[in-house]
């Protein structure tokens, strides 16, 4: 399977709401980096998944651009939600759904080895996707 294959059946996973097909798709003890830092794997990289697949059910990754160079690969998109459920915010308060919809732009780097990604570290604007459900 190639290192492209891996990172698509991660977004896959994630789409079709099927975390644990997601998360099968990491190495064990593997580096998982979001805009707000480290998050612990697996499971509060799960936590943070779950989080999202429950504030925006039914959200999908448009890839744009895929460029790999040996192990590592720069993955390009838009991910595409409607806010209608309860999101968790950082300081413990829930945000309301506002049953709006948003187009967050992002950058993923993935490391894959032996078959599994070993580093993801994703970029996307939050002040940007924030200012779209407020």
């Amino acid at each position: 399977m190639s290192n492209k294959t891996i990172t698509e059946k991660y977004f896959q996973g994630i789409t079709n709401r099927d975390l644990d097909a997601a998360i099968a798709c990491f190495a064990p003890g593997a580096e998982f980096t979001s805009p707000m830092g480290p998050v612990p794997f697996p499971h509060g990289v799960r936590a943070m998944l779950k989080g999202y697949d429950d504030s925006f059910p039914g959200a999908t990754f448009e890839v744009n651009n895929v460029i790999e160079v040996g192990d590592q690969l720069a993955v390009e998109g838009v991910w595409i939600g409607k806010h209608s459920g309860p999101m968790a915010l950082p300081d413990g308060r829930k945000l309301a759904a506002t049953n709006r919809q948003v187009r967050a732009p992002f950058v993923t780097i993935f490391k894959v080895r032996g078959g599994k990604i070993a580093s993801h570290r994703g970029y996307w604007d939050l002040a940007g996707f924030m200012a779209q459900i407020s």
